[in-house]
């Protein structure tokens, strides 16, 4: 294993054709730190990660600009720190030589440098922590950290909780059958590694719906023989949407709901006691309510898959 200052501008391609793609283990991953609290259970979450033959894994410092000027001996502030987490990853990845630990320190804005980071080595995910949820929840700031990384980064963000960390084990996935969300269940497989069992959620949002019927004055019966056929035409949608992953052989358990997504996403991860909740977020959107509203409340770890289109 060796320690570089440098990182790979080569690049193995996400999500690769082919049924066992979800079995790969991840080839480039980046944590951010700030050396916090936080920060620690993040650097603890990556190292539980699956990590592929040659693999990179970069733990990154962006110090601010006033206090990352140029200490005693030209060294940038938090330089010592960042030495003293590669040293500490290094010695947790001993067993792993194919695995090249690298460090990144920068000074400035730490959107721009860690997004410039995750394209320039390819990065298929960027770790970073979060506070735990206070109560009462209130949305994230404009100025928060994580909504700015979530946001502009680019590529998929596992953003972890404090808790004490052990492999996943109870994972959900919220589907909407799009390109992205299969992104998003492909993703959380490779996190998860058989046997555990994966939960795949798809709400059905019938707000719009049962807000019409209820202006006409429509019986309760009607409106809730409605839902139900929502409910079933949402179960055949996630049953052909499953299909071929049931042939690789994970477990994959059908969730289905009714009403406005976010709420539902965050009720089914507390009723299953999900300790990780993954959503999709599209490459062209740079703010997504629902994955906002997910992030500001969740109580376990979240996972926003999103991909950037390849360059023309």
């Amino acid at each position: 294993m060796k320690s570089s200052p440098l990182f790979s501008k080569s690049a193995l391609p996400m999500l690769p054709p082919g049924l066992q793609r979800g079995q790969r283990g991840l080839s480039r991953v980046v944590v951010g730190t700030d050396f916090s609290l936080r920060s620690e259970f993040a650097l603890a979450r990556a190292l539980r990660l699956p990590l592929g033959h040659g693999s990179i894994f970069c733990v990154v410092h962006v110090a601010p600009l006033p206090d990352g000027e140029a200490g005693p001996g030209g060294a940038l502030s938090g330089e010592r720190c960042l030495r003293k987490a590669v040293a500490s990853v290094c010695r947790r990845l001993r067993n792993r030589v194919d695995v090249e630990v690298q460090e990144v320190l920068h000074k400035g804005d730490p959107v721009e440098a860690t997004s410039a980071l995750a394209r320039a080595m390819g990065a298929e995910l960027v770790v970073l922590g979060r506070p735990h949820v206070s109560y009462p929840v209130r949305a994230l700031a404009e100025d928060s950290t994580v909504r700015s990384m979530v946001r502009r980064l680019g590529v998929s963000v596992l953003v972890v909780v404090p808790h004490p960390v052990r492999a996943y084990g109870r994972p959900l996935v919220a589907v909407d059958f799009s390109r992205e969300s299969r992104r998003a269940l492909e993703l959380t497989l490779r996190l998860c590694p058989s046997p555990a069992p994966v939960n795949v959620l798809h709400v059905a949002d019938t707000l719009e719906e049962e807000a019409a019927l209820r202006r006409d004055h429509a019986p309760a019966e009607r409106w809730l023989r409605r839902r139900q056929e929502r409910e079933d035409q949402a179960r055949v949608a996630l049953g052909r949407f499953l299909a071929p992953y049931r042939e690789t052989g994970r477990e994959l358990e059908v969730r289905v709901r009714c009403g406005e997504p976010a709420e539902g996403i965050l009720a089914e991860a507390m009723e299953q006691g999900s300790d990780l909740l993954a959503l999709a977020m599209s490459a062209a959107e740079a703010r997504t309510p629902l994955t906002e509203q997910v992030l500001a409340h969740a109580s376990c770890d979240v996972l926003v898959s999103r991909h950037l289109p390849p360059a023309s």
